[in-house]
């Protein structure tokens, strides 16, 4: 099985070919772990965003990505694999500089209590916009203002962070390589992203499907696409990503990059959950 140069507590892969040489045999060894999962209605096991043990309810094989939430933080099955990868790549969390390209959120609440420095930011321009959200996080008992950031223009000290965690957000912003190239940026030499996309996995090219107009208008190449917000309704979607990220990734600056398949179920994570990891 591939093995990326970056510290990486499980398999990762650098491209669609050695995933395809792979690919059976690793479906094939979580599959079980699916079955009884569904069958069962759930799955026992612990929580790596905020150290729960407990039942993992599973409605459907649907849910096997935004469900399986832990019942004491709420983070669903990508984000508790999200921070499963970050907990285990740093060197030293509780001392670690981590940047989290959303505040508003479960997995923020939970990883305050696991990462010493950490931020958080939503895309939210408007005051009342940043009020609304930020009323959810006093509500979960966190006494903070909600940030706005833009990933393309970040306001934060170049080489300043240890690591950038950015889930499902790549694919609603129109420059997904200005966003790239801005967490380069601001992560030190070392550092690491780890960061979330709906990923094709049987793609190897990326395909951009929604522009913005000379006008800033949306313009669609085929029917539009719109992802669920909790808190802001749909968010339009530009891009659907394969391979290529890999390769879009070392082009803005990484040292090297791979797709990490994060699955056990001990974790309650009977389906491998794709992560990609690059290292600064």
């Amino acid at each position: 099985m591939a093995q990326p140069t970056l510290s990486c507590p499980v398999a990762g892969w650098r491209s669609l070919a050695d995933w395809q040489r792979d690919r059976d045999g690793v479906l094939h060894a979580e599959q079980p772990a699916i079955d009884a999962a569904l069958a069962d209605g759930g799955v026992e096991g612990r929580c790596d965003a905020c150290g729960h043990r407990g039942r993992f309810a599973l409605v459907d094989a649907a849910a096997l990505r935004e469900g399986l939430p832990c019942p004491r933080c709420r983070c669903n099955a990508r984000q508790r694999a999200a921070a499963r990868l970050l907990l285990s790549t740093l060197a030293g969390p509780a001392a670690a500089r981590v940047y989290l390209t959303e505040q508003a959120s479960p997995l923020f609440i939970a990883l305050r209590r696991r990462v010493g420095r950490l931020v958080g930011s939503e895309f939210a321009r408007g005051p009342l916009r940043r009020l609304r959200l930020s009323a959810w996080l006093w509500r979960q008992r966190v006494p903070a203002w909600v940030r706005h950031q833009d990933i393309t223009a970040l306001r934060m000290r170049p080489a300043s962070l240890d690591a950038v965690v950015s889930l499902d957000v790549l694919e609603h912003v129109p420059d997904y390589a200005a966003g790239l190239r801005g967490f380069v940026r601001v992560l030190r030499p070392g550092g690491v992203l780890v960061l979330t996309v709906p990923f094709y996995e049987c793609d190897d090219a990326h395909r951009q499907i929604a522009r913005l107009g000379p006008d800033g208008g949306l313009l669609h190449d085929g029917p539009a696409e719109y992802h669920g917000d909790p808190l802001g309704g749909g968010v339009p979607c530009f891009h659907h990503f394969g391979w290529s990220l890999l390769g879009a990734l070392r082009e803005a600056g990484f040292a090297d990059a791979c797709m990490v398949r994060v699955a056990d179920v001990g974790a309650a994570l009977p389906r491998g959950q794709w992560v990609v990891l690059a290292r600064r």
